[in-house]
């Protein structure tokens, strides 16, 4: 089963020049113009953001709060799969998931309630479900080797902190858990050891805590995000190879 469930405006197509900074990347359009481009990524992405690769852009609407007058929304893949590289959208796409009882991996739910606080973390989502509380955290994989998805592609002491509160929610005896929302075409996924072993050991003491993880697999094409009904296999600790 293949299902559209949120749609990104595309203003134009152009060719990835560099990256200064993180949040900055520049870009030359089919115009020859070049651009000053937002890239809302944390992660490094250096196989998709490469000098000379397709990269698509969505204009602004609010110039009043901002400094740069386009969004950076995907990158090409050597495959070429158009992979989401915009984390501003995670929010859309997981909650149109989870309000979607027929394809979220929660089933029906009474309440969909997001930035919920727990602790001294703020996590993505709290459920609830017959009376019961379950707490999911979303994680957005666009990085994916010989079709097997791989997070994160930068360290990440945020992503290992919310694993730790999910570890202690699910022992004060309440449901935890995390989506992981594959951008990218793959059949398994491993957390990312060679960048960051903290978050590695991590996540495989969270599944033995009794944490649910729940990888979803998505396409973007023409700026529609598509729901892709398939299996996504964790490996486990034990057939990992380094």
């Amino acid at each position: 089963m293949e299902k559209v469930i949120y749609e990104i405006e595309i203003n134009e197509i152009g060719s990835f020049l560099e990256r200064p900074n993180r949040f900055i990347s520049k870009v030359e359009l089919k115009n020859r113009d070049i651009v000053t481009v937002h890239v809302h990524d944390s992660g490094r992405i250096k196989e998709l953001l490469y000098e000379g690769n397709e990269v698509s852009l969505r204009k602004a609407k609010d110039l009043t709060k901002r400094k740069t007058e386009w969004d950076l929304i995907s990158a090409k893949a050597p495959d070429g799969e158009d992979i989401l590289l915009n984390s501003s959208f995670h929010r859309y796409i997981s909650e149109n998931i989870l309000r979607d009882f027929s394809i979220s991996p929660f089933g029906e739910v009474d309440l969909v309630k997001a930035e919920v606080k727990n602790g001294h973390s703020r996590l993505d989502y709290c459920l609830e479900k017959n009376g019961e509380k379950i707490w999911v955290e979303v994680k957005g994989v666009s990085l994916s080797e010989n079709k097997i998805a791989i997070f994160p592609d930068a360290p990440s002491e945020r992503a290992v902190k919310h694993l730790e509160t999910l570890m202690e929610i699910k022992e004060k005896g309440e449901r935890a858990a995390v989506m992981l929302l594959i951008f990218r075409d793959s059949h398994s996924f491993i957390p990312n050891y060679k960048t960051d072993k903290s978050f590695f050991e991590t996540f495989y003491k969270a599944i033995s805590k009794g944490v649910e993880v729940y990888p979803i697999q998505l396409k973007l094409k023409n700026g529609k995000i598509s729901f892709i009904d398939k299996k996504i296999n964790i490996i486990s600790k034990e057939n990992t190879i380094f």
